[in-house]
């Protein structure tokens, strides 16, 4: 079987959860004998609009991985969705490596109609949710002003507005024209969803929250749950002493600082416990300046160690693991939690938000507790709990799920997308997707107005000052 995989990145330059796992579903379809050809978006945009082909090696195997180099002004935008140029593109590569099947991991960088575009070439496609993307103007359905998760499903109220916080503005653009450009978008990625023959999400949790912002009732769509799989070599240390007889609470969390994150909050949750109780050990990227200025300073005077950039293969002697729990202040509905598999790994118990994943896939008191997402008075009482309690600790730690029982393996994990792909296959392309070419000359039209505007308003006006 020929698979094409498409994502919005791949390694090494990009190196997210989801890039990473479309990388290691790549190496291991390729493995177990399947011809898999990659096309994925790129941040580098310096020499114009382009295609680029990459080659990526797994056991003697070359991968070609083709990359569609967007040029237009912040194509990330939630109002550049949609794009022409990159559509055409990924149709010549279609035309080009006629594969079997196609898997859309993401579409943003690219164009929000690949699978109609597969449909067109008569190929199957299936879907992975990786994230929120396709039901929120600014990704993550967290509010900028607030930091405060968001429950509204996508319409023009209130999404406009809360978009206008994240610059470039696009005053333009009136809120008519945006509400239009928003409904269009909705319409375009629920086409998506429907034409495809299998919509997966790592959780049941994540497909539902898709389902339920996106306004689709979840018929319409071939919902399948496909953990995410992941050869984890790592194995926990020597336990500390119980916190109580250790002297205090040692804590570790790890992850790239950004506020969506919430090592802030965790930071605050530390503040109202009594001096001496616990230490924090954080380690990760420091990719957003200002939130790591403001961590930063919230630490100060509080017992924390900044550890920098970590490899996660390397979690199992890192000092950010020698701990009594794994701690997490994330305000994302995470979809699934490659920490907490880490973390499970290691033989940490957790202390998590109920929220999305998190709360599927670990449950109160088996080796896990819970607080309410961004409370942190909650969170400082299930710390003070933590500590004071007898017992309480080795009891988590006792009653934490098998390693093997709570991440599939990436043999498993590929073994059930040829399940689903076999499925898809059998079912065929979606009969009678047409082109519609002056859908294409309305998204160039688009796309050349911005790059006209934009450069007209201020700093201030776009939201930077």
């Amino acid at each position: 079987m020929k698979v094409l995989l498409a994502a919005h990145g791949y390694p090494p330059e990009l190196v997210g959860g989801t890039e990473s796992s479309v990388r290691a579903l790549a190496h291991g379809l390729a493995r177990a004998g399947h011809e898999v050809v990659i096309v994925c978006g790129t941040l580098r945009h310096e020499q114009g609009f382009r295609r680029s082909l990459e080659h990526d090696e797994v056991d003697g195997k070359r991968l070609r991985v083709h990359k569609i180099h967007r040029a237009d002004l912040y194509f990330d935008h939630w109002q550049k969705s949609a794009s022409a140029r990159a559509a055409r593109a990924f149709q010549d590569v279609l035309r080009e490596e006629r594969p079997d099947l196609v898997h859309v991991h993401h579409w943003i960088r690219l164009s929000r109609d690949l699978v109609h575009r597969a449909a067109q070439a008569g190929i199957p496609a299936v879907v992975t949710l990786h994230d929120l993307w396709t039901t929120c103007l600014v990704t993550f359905r967290v509010r900028p002003e607030s930091g405060a998760f968001c429950h509204e499903p996508l319409s023009p109220s209130p999404c406009i507005r809360c978009a206008a916080q994240v610059p470039p503005r696009t005053p333009w653009r009136g809120y008519e024209e945006q509400g239009i450009a928003l409904l269009e978008r909705r319409t375009d990625l629920a086409r998506e969803l429907e034409l495809a023959r299998a919509v997966l999400a790592p959780t049941r949790a994540h497909a539902e929250a898709v389902t339920r912002y996106l306004g689709l009732a979840p018929e319409r769509l071939s919902l399948c749950v496909v953990p995410h799989g992941r050869d984890l070599g790592l194995a926990p240390r020597a336990p500390l002493a119980p916190p109580a007889r250790h002297g205090r609470l040692e804590l570790g969390a790890w992850g790239h600082l950004y506020r969506l994150k919430g090592a802030d909050h965790l930071l605050r949750a530390l503040a109202r416990l009594p001096a001496g109780r616990a230490r924090l050990h954080l380690a990760g990227g420091e990719p957003e300046p200002a939130f790591a200025a403001e961590v930063h300073a919230l630490a100060r005077g509080l017992d924390v160690r900044f550890h920098g950039p970590y490899e996660a293969a390397a979690l199992g002697t890192h000092p950010v693991s020698a701990v009594h729990a794994f701690v997490s202040g994330t305000l994302a509905h995470e979809s699934w939690g490659l920490v907490l598999d880490e973390a499970v790994a290691l033989g940490l118990p957790l202390v998590l938000p109920r929220a999305g994943a998190y709360a599927e896939r670990l449950h109160e008191g088996e080796g896990a507790l819970f607080y309410a997402p961004g409370d942190e008075q909650g969170l400082a009482a299930v710390l003070a709990r933590l500590h004071d309690e007898p017992g309480l600790w080795e009891s988590l730690r006792a009653r934490l799920p098998a390693p093997a029982r709570f991440v599939p393996s990436v043999a498993q994990h590929v073994q059930a997308h040829l399940e689903v792909y076999a499925e898809a296959l059998r079912a065929g392309a979606p009969p009678g997707v047409r082109p519609v070419p002056e859908r294409e000359r309305l998204w160039q039209a688009a796309e050349d107005a911005w790059g006209t505007a934009l450069p007209r308003h201020t700093g201030e006006e776009l939201g930077f000052a």
